[in-house]
């Protein structure tokens, strides 16, 4: 699974919206939706239900996010420690 995607994710939680997610990590709204396919088709499973222009949680997503936002923080302490060492 490419880790790289998991920001996406979170963002896309915090923003509300794809859109708003794509600026806040600085691509386009086509890479950020092409992303997040690729995600839930490594996962398996729809992260988010579309509805209208808006994306809602799905079940499983939910079940995800305490996942995610933990790989997150990993590798956030990851990158602290090897540059401390």
């Amino acid at each position: 699974m490419d880790t790289d995607r998991i920001p996406l994710f979170i963002e896309i939680i915090e923003q509300g919206t794809l859109s708003a997610a794509a600026r806040i990590l600085h691509i386009t709204q086509p890479a950020a939706s092409r992303n997040l396919k690729l995600l839930e088709e490594e996962l398996g499973a729809s992260l988010f239900a579309r509805q209208g222009r808006g994306l809602v949680l799905t079940q499983t997503g939910r079940a995800l996010v305490p996942i995610a936002r933990a790989m997150l923080a990993n590798m956030d302490e990851l990158g602290q420690r090897a540059r401390a060492i």
